[in-house]
């Protein structure tokens, strides 16, 4: 059970990353061109600039599963004038411009607001942040964000909105017995998405039990007076893939292997016993004969 469960949580494990790290290479290719060709932090430079890395993006983008936005924003303290663009995914698939938040209306220096422009702009290197709802679309998203810098000097940030949709079906496919089950959480513990739960309804995120915080990965924990058996593995992004199977079911499942086991010790043993008493009676019926032959020769 222990490692059949290890290798669920390293394909699920595998699977994910796989995902995340397309998003990153994409937005880090896109980054890749901006800082070729950033050459001025003027409105018309700036204008001109965003206009090419439009162009880039629809190309990049369009070929990037699960995206549902990307953008590029310019800091109000460079221009505000120039404040960047938002592109939106359609029902058709393609990507349209959105009208852009407007950042002079927030204090880009309180990480609480519009976390996928501050964040990253305090820690000064990219970030995946937890789901959130976008302001303007009212979705449920996960996005992947990096600070832009000309000179030393912050510009902006560009970024990419992926659907939570996409990554909870990653998750769902991740099932073991009858009621085993995957889940993922955060690096502070709280659970970001849950198949038996809607996380996104409640009001408060809820947290992952003790037992799946601590360093060993293998664990055995009880939750909702069950117990279970469980393993986590560190996702690329900062989050845990969990997977975990009740203990009754794994007992279960071993005593069904051992009974069918001795079942078959027992039914291979019966059939040895038939055949040897077979095989005996084909022996010793011609010897019994040839000394009954005998002994009336002898006599």
């Amino acid at each position: 059970a222990n490692e059949t469960l290890k290798r669920l949580c390293e394909t699920g494990e595998k699977n994910l990353d796989k995902y995340f790290s397309s998003v990153e290479q994409s937005v880090e290719m896109v980054e890749a061109y901006i800082e070729s060709d950033l050459d001025g932090a003027d409105d018309a430079r700036l204008q001109a600039h965003l206009d090419r890395v439009s162009e880039i993006c629809k190309r990049i983008m369009s070929k990037t599963d699960g995206v549902m936005t990307y953008y590029y924003r310019i800091d109000p303290a460079v221009s505000t004038n120039v404040g960047g663009f938002w592109y939106v995914r359609g029902e058709d698939g393609e990507f349209y411009p959105h009208e852009v938040t407007d950042i002079t209306q927030y204090d880009t220096s309180d990480t609480s607001k519009l976390v996928w422009f501050t964040v990253p702009k305090e820690n000064g290197k990219p970030v995946w942040l937890p789901p959130y709802i976008t302001d303007n679309l009212g979705a449920r998203v996960l996005s992947f964000n990096i600070p832009i810098y000309h000179e030393g000097t912050f510009v902006g940030v560009f970024g990419i909105e992926i659907d939570y949709s996409t990554m909870a079906e990653q998750v769902d496919n991740i099932s073991l017995y009858d009621s085993g089950y995957a889940f993922i959480n955060d690096t502070e513990g709280g659970i970001i998405y849950h198949p038996r739960m809607d996380v996104t309804t409640m009001e408060e995120q809820p947290k992952v039990p003790d037992g799946l915080l601590g360093e060993d990965n293998l664990v055995r924990y009880t939750y909702d007076g069950a117990e279970k058996l469980g393993i986590w593995l560190p996702l690329e992004n900062g989050m845990r893939l969990n997977v975990c199977v009740p203990v009754k079911e794994v007992d279960a499942g071993w005593k069904t292997w051992a009974n069918t086991v001795a079942l078959t010790f027992l039914a291979m043993l019966a059939l040895f016993i038939f055949l040897a008493m077979v095989f005996s009676g084909r022996i010793t019926g011609p010897l019994r004969k040839l000394t009954e032959m005998s002994e009336r020769v002898d006599g």
